[in-house]
């Protein structure tokens, strides 16, 4: 059991328990043992010496906020009972449906007491419900308004009916008739159910007090829409406290413009997708937030943890979502600086991740390096004839993705400078890789480069506004030329040989296969940097149109007449 507890005779609890208190939303706490909030409501012991008995009680709060209610209870002259209760207050529970305790017992059945303006025979009436504890373990238990009986001096009054509403007194009693020690632990009492999410969670946060510095940060990190917006987010939700025991100047510096980026993915490491409980998120064990880091969420040192900050509050339902309060800022991990890390976050190379994943490349981008990349835009790939990227990445064709990747791809850390001094450099397909500027433009292999030099840890990136595509395995005639288009030959030689091998797998009846093979020396020659760019982007448009013709033969012969064009516009040159 706990130790170093704070022995007192009249604890102050949570400042949530307070004198003419308005009513109270269902969600919040009502007894949260925080040392700032233990002078608003005094609590005191009584024991069944007022009748005459011997039993013993005792109460403390411990250094990390849990009450300890034990003792030992005496059935010796007519007693046997022993608790502890608040001083007199206002308290309207009239929208909550019920309690939920969070405590660690001893097997015993306690009570939960409430008193309220209900009178009998001119004198108080207690309400009472009885909660279970399971010995050493910790649990949530329910306690609804609707469990309470009326009682005074031990007679049940059946006729009294509580009122949540009109709440005087709460109190704690241990009366089981079974003489022996007890302890009882209760980390925070909280309501339920009523109207519970009828604010968002911006909302929530702004009404409660606790939180005008993560307003602030909100407002300054343009983050407020965004938890307004449509679906539900779980938000860990640090305290004025928190922010203001981060080391000095680190909160004005990340409130500043220019560091906004910074502070949106603070903000972000402490939301998640969803609207997740605290339980579920234990019985996790870890989520993921939006920032895309993991948090831990666990039992440490006596307390519910996120990483390593303490949940003083948790489960505040919203109307979008939940809030759990912590006692510190989660600052997340420094950002992982390899390739592929810095391509994620960029977000505009999707599909090139995608595609590294398929083809089980995503090591060689976060391994030592270095590595050059030269990365397509998913606008890049969406550029492809429809139905390309989704082919590549079926599993039966892996090698040839590997083919296009690697020829994105060379070792060394090479700038766009060192690539325009050289020229030239060998992707690790093997095929050479050409360097120039074209009307001005920085150029590999025809290909326009849009952005250079963005460094990483283990290599540097340049960003293409096209794929690169490699050449067919190379043949020593048209006629072996595998996929029907030599690469290596002249755009007209590359076109004959096409059609020499179509010609009669058509007259054989296969349609089909006719027409991938002019697909695939039409869509080959579109992406070869010598090939004009406006021809390149007709061949590339004919394709789709092709593409959307389910007959085989009225495709193939759109790709011929396609085929013929563009060796009639070669041999006019």
């Amino acid at each position: 059991m706990r130790t170093n507890f704070l022995p007192t005779a009249a604890v102050s609890l949570a400042g949530l328990l307070m004198l003419h208190a308005p009513a109270r939303a269902a969600g919040e706490t009502l007894f949260d043992f925080d040392a700032d909030e233990m002078k608003s409501s005094e609590w005191r012991i009584v024991n069944d010496g007022v009748m005459g008995g011997l039993s013993k009680g005792q109460m403390g709060v411990s250094e990390d906020g849990v009450l300890n209610f034990s003792g030992d209870l005496s059935l010796e002259n007519n007693g046997g009972f022993s608790s502890i209760r608040t001083r007199k207050l206002e308290m309207d529970l009239g929208e909550a449906e019920g309690l939920v305790l969070r405590v660690r017992g001893d097997g015993r059945k306690y009570q939960w007491r409430f008193n309220t303006d209900a009178r009998f025979r001119g004198m108080e009436v207690s309400f009472m419900a009885e909660f279970p504890t399971k010995e050493g373990k910790w649990t949530e238990v329910k306690v609804p308004f609707s469990d309470f009986t009326g009682s005074f001096r031990g007679m049940k009054l059946k006729d009294e009916k509580f009122d949540p509403s009109k709440i005087s007194r709460a109190g704690l009693l241990l009366a089981d008739k079974k003489e022996g020690p007890f302890e009882l632990e209760v980390d925070w009492v909280r309501t339920y159910g009523g109207e519970d999410g009828a604010k968002n969670l911006v909302e929530t946060a702004l009404a409660d007090g606790r939180f005008s510095i993560l307003a602030k940060a909100l407002t300054a990190a343009d983050f407020v829409d965004f938890l307004q917006a449509d679906g539900e987010f779980t938000v860990f939700a640090p305290t004025d406290e928190a922010f203001k025991a981060l080391p000095k100047g680190t909160l004005e510096t990340l409130l500043k413009p220019g560091n906004r980026e910074k502070l949106q993915a603070i903000l972000k490491y402490h939301v998640l997708k969803g609207s997740t409980d605290l339980a579920s998120a234990l019985s996790a064990g870890e989520a993921e937030s939006i920032l895309g880091e993991p948090l831990a969420v666990g039992f440490s040192k006596g307390r519910v943890r996120v990483n390593d900050a303490a949940v003083v509050d948790a489960d505040v339902r919203c109307s979008n979502g939940i809030i759990h309060v912590i006692d510190s800022v989660l600052l997340p991990p420094e950002p992982a600086n390899d390739i592929a890390s810095v391509a994620k976050r960029a977000g505009n190379f999707t599909t090139l991740l995608a595609a590294i994943e398929a083809a089980g490349l995503t090591g060689a981008l976060s391994g030592e390096g270095p590595l050059t990349v030269f990365a397509p835009t998913d606008e890049a790939f969406k550029a492809l004839p429809k139905g390309t990227v989704e082919s590549l990445l079926e599993p039966d064709n892996r090698e040839r993705l590997t083919e296009i990747l690697t020829l994105h791809a060379t070792k060394g850390k090479v700038s766009a400078g060192d690539a325009l001094n050289a020229g030239k450099a060998k992707a690790l397909s093997g095929e050479s890789l050409n360097f120039g500027i074209v009307d001005g433009r920085f150029e590999v292999n025809g290909v326009t480069i849009l952005k250079t030099d963005i460094k990483c840890d283990n290599g540097v990136i340049h960003v293409l506004d096209a794929v690169l595509l490699p050449p067919s395995k190379r043949q020593s005639s048209k006629g072996d030329c595998e996929d029907g288009c030599e690469t290596a030959m002249h755009p007209t030689e590359r076109i004959e040989a096409a059609i020499e091998r179509g010609v009669p797998i058509f007259n054989g009846g296969d349609h089909a296969k006719c027409a991938t093979i002019y697909r695939e020396c039409l869509l080959q020659l579109s992406t070869d940097g010598s090939i004009d760019k406006q021809v390149a982007q007709a061949m590339r448009s004919l394709i789709e149109r092709a593409d959307d013709v389910s007959s085989a033969t009225e495709r193939a012969w759109i790709l011929r007449r396609g085929l013929d064009h563009v060796h009639a516009a070669y041999e006019r040159r």
